[in-house]
Parts: structure tokens; C-alpha cells; sequence
């Protein structure tokens, strides 16, 4: 697959001048851009064996491991969807790539965006979940949770699948790119803001609730990157229509798309995967003691872990970076767990 200014690709940029198209070429610049990607994606998957083998150390545990891992893999396949319909490469030598209903629908929509959108709207429904119902978020909530978010995306999935293929996306032969029909990208877009949306709202439902380690930031993180994601891709969507013309755009939708999704996931998995490496035994002391003086070991789910004759008394641990907590005033998490259950 070359990246230099050929003959033939000098050919497309005239045959698109020719329909009033203005078509920046494929070149090392789209290059460098899947090799950062790529290498940015690459360092984490060494992170997620990493935290998969750690995935019994309590604070990692109450992250979900295994679904963070699935969210990997989501942002992997909207990497591939991204690069293979969004202009990096030439489609025409594959008949893989030139399948714009695999790569557009499946790869970057349905199990790319749809799914780390939605697993982002599903954290933060989790910690309203647990900290405005105070209920752990797990068993039957937490399968039907992922169950519906699977279902609605598979349907919408199979239905573009079944419509024809000029009411979804194809292959444009003659620019060697992926085309996307006007409606179509409305119905996808509205997906994502509907997504948006329901962010927005736990975000609200949360704003005054005092958390019991990061996980304000969290919230607010989610609801930033998906209000930065959904705009971008309005943007080069609807204002640009072959907008993977346009090398500028091109290259700063693939890294808002793709920096953001990889901020959020370190935003939720830092602090825990930091502690284990380095602060494994004192930060756990530290977790289960914020637990215990929020009376929250039921709702995180790790009361039966602890030994309920053991004593921990507070201790303070200077050296490690993570005591700092939101509070509201001396206000303590079980108390406003009181106060919105009754």
C-alpha cells in the first residue's frame, strides 16, 4: 500500500478537480498518523495484560476489568473503521476494504462508536447507580445495562445491513473512498447525540454529590469527550460530505476521535493501575479505609472481602498521590445515600 504521490494517485486528485472536488492525496502524513495511533493503542494493550493479570487487586477489580478490556477493542475496531473509510489508504486493492458496508457499518459505527459511546454513558449510569441509589452496580442491573446497549446496537447493525446499499454507504470507485448517503449520516449522528444526551443528564443528576475517590472527574471527562467527539463529526459529516478529502480534517477527526476515547479509558484506569504497580499494598490499605469511613463496602461490593473483625484505623499516607477526594463540607457518602433513599 504506498503513501507517495503516484502516477495513478496524481490521476484521482485530477479526476476529483475535474468533478469540483478538492482531494488532498494519500500521503506520509495519513502514514504517521496510524503509526502514532497505532502506537499509542499498542502501549495499552501492554497496559491491559498488565491489568488483567493484576485484575483481583480490589481497586482494579471495581473498574470491571474485562469490560475495559472490551472497550479496547472497540476503540481498536473504530481505529480500523476510521483509517479504512475515513481516506488514509487506497480501498481499490481489497475487496476487504472496498466492502464499505463492513467497514463503515460494523467496524467504526456499530462496534467501534456506538460501542465506546455507549460504555462511557453506561459508567456514568453506574455511578449514579451507586452513589445516588446506593446500590452496587452489579448481577442482574449491570447484565441488562450491557444487554440493551449490545441489542441497540446490533439492530441497528442488522437493519443497515438490509437497506440498500445506497441508503447506507459504498464504495466509490471513482475517488476510491467510501461514500455515505445524507440521511444516513443524520440517523448515525443522532445516535451519537442521543448518547450525548443521556450523559448529560446523569452528569446533572450527579453534579452535587460528593464521590468517594475520582470519580467526579470521571463524569465530567465522559461528558467532554463526547460533547468534543459529537461536534467534530457533525462537523466533518454534514458541513463536509467527502470530508476524508480534506487531509485537515481527515487527520483531526481520527485523533479527537481516538485521543479522546484513550483519555477517558486512563481517566477511570490510572490511579488504580498506577497504585498496583507502585503503591500496591499501602494504596489498598488507603482504598479499603475510604470505604470503611464512607460506609461503602456494601455498595462497592467488598465487604466480603474484608474481615469484619479486622480494625483498620485511618492512616495517612503522604507520599502516595491519591488522598486528595471531593467532600462536601463534613458531609460523609452514607449520609447522602440516607437522604436520597428516603
Amino acid at each position: 500500500m504506498s503513501f507517495a504521490f503516484t502516477p495513478k494517485e496524481q490521476s484521482r486528485v485530477e479526476v476529483a478537480a475535474f468533478l469540483g472536488i478538492h482531494l488532498d492525496p494519500i500521503s506520509y502524513i495519513d502514514l504517521s498518523t496510524i503509526i502514532v495511533l497505532g502506537t499509542m493503542y499498542f502501549f495499552e494493550f501492554i497496559a491491559l495484560c498488565y491489568q488483567l493479570r493484576n485484575r483481583d487487586y480490589l481497586p482494579l477489580r471495581v473498574k470491571n476489568v474485562p469490560v475495559m478490556f472490551s472497550l479496547y477493542f472497540g476503540g481498536v475496531s473504530w481505529l480500523l473503521g476510521d483509517i479504512f473509510t475515513g481516506g488514509l489508504v487506497h480501498l481499490g486493492q481489497s475487496p476487504v476494504l472496498r466492502n464499505c458496508k463492513f467497514t463503515a457499518i460494523w467496524l467504526r459505527i456499530c462496534i467501534g462508536a456506538y460501542y465506546v459511546t455507549s460504555l462511557f454513558a453506561l459508567r456514568c449510569y453506574s455511578l449514579y447507580y451507586v452513589f445516588c441509589k446506593g446500590k452496587a452496580f452489579r448481577g442482574r442491573v449491570m447484565l441488562i445495562s450491557l444487554g440493551v446497549a449490545g441489542l441497540s446496537i446490533v439492530a441497528f447493525g442488522g437493519v443497515s445491513m438490509v437497506l440498500p446499499t445506497r441508503m447506507t454507504v459504498w464504495y466509490e470507485e471513482i475517488l476510491d473512498m467510501c461514500n455515505y448517503n445524507h440521511t444516513y449520516v443524520l440517523c448515525v449522528l443522532l445516535v451519537i447525540w442521543a448518547i450525548w444526551a443521556y450523559t448529560a443528564v446523569m452528569t446533572w443528576k450527579m453534579r452535587k454529590i460528593p464521590f468517594c475517590f475520582n470519580e467526579r472527574v470521571e463524569i465530567f471527562t465522559s461528558f467532554g469527550i463526547l460533547l468534543v467527539v459529537s461536534l467534530l463529526n457533525s462537523v466533518c459529516l454534514l458541513v463536509f460530505s467527502v470530508y476524508p478529502a480534506y487531509l485537515g480534517w481527515r487527520t483531526a477527526l481520527l485523533y479527537t476521535n481516538h485521543v479522546g476515547a484513550s483519555i477517558g479509558y486512563w481517566v477511570v484506569m490510572w490511579e488504580p493501575t498506577y497504585a498496583c504497580m507502585f503503591h500496591r499494598d499501602e494504596y489498598l490499605q488507603y482504598w479499603i479505609n475510604i470505604l470503611k469511613e464512607d460506609q461503602m463496602e456494601r455498595e462497592y461490593e467488598y465487604s466480603t472481602n474484608l474481615n469484619p473483625e479486622t480494625t483498620m484505623d485511618l492512616i495517612e499516607y503522604p507520599e502516595i498521590p491519591f488522598k486528595e477526594r471531593s467532600t462536601l463540607g463534613s458531609t460523609t457518602i452514607s449520609d447522602i445515600y440516607t437522604a436520597n433513599v428516603q
